[in-house]
């Protein structure tokens, strides 16, 4: 029987090359895009997984309510592990470490910055990194010693033993290797490439660590087996309060299964995050599928008259309509696993590019039964959505019927078919209407005035000692005639890492207290980064020490309520500071939102960045070659690192220009795949009207009158399905489009260009079936009459 059915099978698709085609093509595409949402999906969930102790691991977070806005952050005061460690019976070990960032290495003549961040030891009791030689856990409790990664020995040491080996950090410090370690895993939310004693970061920072008012690190807890985290929030909720009574935190364990998809938070409370990437590239996934799936019914469905007589004559002869049903179901499967090939096949070969696109690690491990199992059941469950209306449909004939040539084809047929176009543009089209709103929300933000002078404008990472040297790396600097101002920064202009809240002003009431980010610079900020100044003047030494001065922005006045003029007025912190100068707000941290309010400081000491405006000419390069050789003989231990603060800005949209790429992919691929439907029914719509079409031409028809006759029948589904798209495309987007301070808004013409690329890609696809039935002689198409 199977046999049979397989035979059958075959001499359909041979004998029906086209309809195979189009059918094969579709269902591949279809099945090569649900491949790759899979795979990226897996991914997803599968981060974090490598962890044994995974359902006990926590990360501890703290909500801070100011001026009415609750806010949820990792910061969290140094003597906090301890004290969960000794107090805190849930908790069965505890480690801080620093934020990682970029720690110089050298050994011998290799000298490259690595990521990585100091540790304490338990890190490697509670989370699972292992090791390939020497042991991590003794090697963070030594001050003398270093943990490395698999890559970086192989990088410093080729194939030696590393064990054992000196490293120079930071060109401060030599370091033992002590341990080895495998590469951390690309779906791991802790990534490093070296480790460093804690005990090294304690002893730089004694000023503060030791403190309960400084929020400063992240803390990581492994909780007992069978802990209740319900119960332990509870205790934990005002924990803080007991060490530091003026602390407004109020903290909470989070699992680190969760902190990858649920890790936003909206007013203290968990409120999506990267899920919602997900789930909408899931569903956007099972549409693009749904349409390979509808235009193998609707083009089954279209042939239903060639088949007829065939089910006619098959009941006749005694044929149970199981039988019938299993035949149709048999062609199906068999054009959904060639499909299947084939979309494995493109899968395989579009992964690369899709990596890169999105940055992942993507692997189609064909070793793994796992990845078997879903691809056949994803081949499965596609044929049997795909061929099951159309099996149950033609094998339900009635033979009498049939064979007299009385089978009722057109207009239930018709209708269904059309009904079955429709949603797939509905599909198409809201995924155009996506698409165009999400490019012009980055293009919008992209061209967002930043309040500051991008172009042009050089940050360079203040290693080693330039921070000491600045003045006389400044005065070097600015003989370079290309170089017109040099300042510096603890922040880079992008983002602001820290807050307060606390600060006092005149007038200031209760419910006035809200974070304020603070930063220091040099002297020259404003001019070197193209600041305008609203009132006042800039840091100067011109005017004796402003160390007891500062400048605000406009929010900040506007949040604090102060009157003009702003200059003058003193606010209050640690210090008591007078305001000398009022920036105009600028974009930092997030492009889309508005800007916070913010206070600068003066600091003639340590900075992070450097920035120097170089002039907008032909010789940049040459002025950069200069600055590189300035730094060098100042700093000769570290590598030249700079950054163009514009391209740096341009990283903010990564996130959101990756959810814009992957409509316009699936939007792309939901058309292709709904424009081969099309063309395969305006094949089989003019071969059926043939004769229709040629007493037309011979009553005088033109050809374009021809061409419109048939090509407006499909339209008009086309034309349904926008006015049934826009509305939920419409609220969709505003939903989106509410996220952000600074937003689009939306207009009409955004729908109007997605309805006329949705019907001019529908007339262009019909259209070539439509004029090769229009140019068609007569006579031929009538022959037989």
């Amino acid at each position: 029987m199977l046999r049979n059915y397989l035979v059958l099978a075959l001499r359909n698709l041979r004998n029906n090359r086209l309809y195979s085609f189009l059918n094969i093509a579709g269902l591949a595409v279809g099945l090569a895009a649900g491949i790759l949402v899979v795979l990226w999906v897996a991914d997803e969930f599968r981060y974090n997984q490598f962890h044994a102790n995974l359902p006990n691991i926590h990360l501890i977070l703290q909500n801070q309510t100011q001026g009415g806005v609750t806010y949820t952050f990792e910061a969290l005061p140094g003597p906090l592990a301890e004290a969960l460690r000794t107090e805190i019976p849930e908790v069965k070990r505890a480690f801080r470490f620093s934020w990682p960032g970029q720690n110089l290495l050298t050994a011998g003549e290799k000298s490259t910055y690595e990521r990585g961040c100091y540790a304490e030891p338990d890190l490697f009791n509670v989370m699972t990194f292992p090791a390939i030689k020497g042991d991590p856990i003794s090697a963070l409790k030594d001050v003398g010693s270093v943990v490395i990664t698999e890559r970086t020995a192989k990088k410093f040491f080729g194939d030696d033993d590393p064990i054992g080996k000196v490293l120079r950090h930071n060109n401060e410090r030599d370091l033992k290797v002590g341990a080895v370690v495998y590469d951390v895993p690309p779906g791991s939310t802790m990534r490093f490439d070296v480790l460093l004693p804690f005990r090294i970061y304690e002893q730089m920072n004694t000023d503060w660590i030791h403190t309960w008012d400084n929020n400063s690190m992240p803390t990581w807890v492994e909780l007992q087996p069978g802990a209740d985290v319900a119960a332990l929030n509870r205790k934990l909720e005002n924990f803080i309060q007991g060490k530091e009574p003026d602390a407004a935190a109020h903290i909470f364990a989070y699992p680190l299964d969760r902190f990858r998809l649920y890790g936003k938070f909206e007013e203290g409370k968990q409120s999506g995050g990267r899920i919602d990437v997900v789930t909408m590239l899931s569903i956007i996934g099972v549409f693009v599928l749904l349409i390979a799936c509808i235009n193998f019914m609707n083009l089954a469905t279209a042939r239903s008259e060639r088949r007829a007589r065939e089910v006619g004559v098959r009941k006749v002869v005694g044929a149970q309509r199981s039988l019938i049903i299993g035949q149709f179901l048999s062609e199906a499967l068999l054009m959904t696993f060639l499909a299947l090939v084939l979309g494995i096949l493109m899968a395989k070969l579009t992964l690369p590019a899709f990596n890169r696109f999105f940055d992942k690690s993507l692997v189609l491990d064909f070793s793994n039964w796992q990845l078997w199992s879903v691809l056949l059941a994803l081949g499965l469950i596609t044929g049997l959505v795909a061929g099951s209306y159309p099996a149950f449909f033609l094998s339900g004939f009635q033979p009498v019927r049939v064979l007299k040539g009385a089978i009722a084809s057109g207009k239930g047929g018709a209708v269904l078919r059309r009904g079955l176009v429709t949603f797939q543009f509905v599909i198409s089209i809201f995924l155009i209407i996506s698409t165009l709103v999400i490019s012009l929300q980055i293009r919008h933000a992209q061209n967002r005035p930043l309040g500051y002078e991008p172009e042009n404008l050089i940050d360079i990472p203040a290693r080693g000692s330039m921070s000491e040297q600045f003045d006389v790396l400044k005065n070097d600097l600015v003989q370079i005639p290309g170089v017109e101002s040099v300042s510096a920064g603890s922040d880079n202009l992008i983002q602001f890492g820290s807050n307060t809240s606390g600060i006092g002003w005149p007038g200031k009431t209760d419910d006035q207290d809200f974070l304020i980010t603070i930063t220091s610079v040099q002297y020259n900020w404003t001019k070197t980064a193209g600041l305008k100044l609203v009132e006042g003047r800039d840091f100067s030494p011109e005017y004796g020490s402003d160390t007891m001065a500062c400048l605000l922005n406009r929010t900040a006045v506007k949040r604090m309520g102060l009157k003009e003029p702003v200059v003058g007025t003193t606010i209050r912190h640690d210090t008591t500071v007078t305001v000398i100068g009022v920036v105009e707000d600028f974009v930092f941290n997030d492009p889309f939102a508005k800007p916070e309010p913010m206070v600068v400081y003066l600091n003639t000491g340590s900075m992070s960045h450097f920035f120097l405006r170089i002039r907008n000419d032909d010789r940049w390069r040459q002025s950069l070659a200069q600055i590189e050789s300035v730094v060098k003989k100042h700093n000769p231990a570290h590598p030249f690192e700079f950054k163009f603060t514009k391209d740096e800005y341009q990283k903010s949209f990564d996130e959101m220009r990756s959810v814009g790429q992957l409509g316009n992919v699936f939007g792309g691929l939901a058309i292709f795949i709904s424009c081969l439907g099309l063309f395969g029914l305006s094949a089989f719509v003019a071969e059926r009207r043939k004769k229709e079409i040629g007493i037309r031409k011979v009553l005088g028809a033109s050809v374009s009158g021809v061409w419109f006759f048939l090509s407006k029948d499909f339209l008009k589904p086309v034309l349904l399905a926008f006015l049934l798209a826009a509305p939920p495309a419409g609220w969709a987007m505003q939903k989106l489009l509410d996220r952000f301070d600074y937003r689009i808004e939306l207009s009409w013409w955004i729908f109007a260009v997605a309805g006329v690329v949705a019907v001019l890609v529908a007339l262009f696809t019909v259209s070539f079936q439509g004029i090769k039935a229009a140019m068609l002689n007569p006579v031929k198409s009538l022959r037989s009459e």
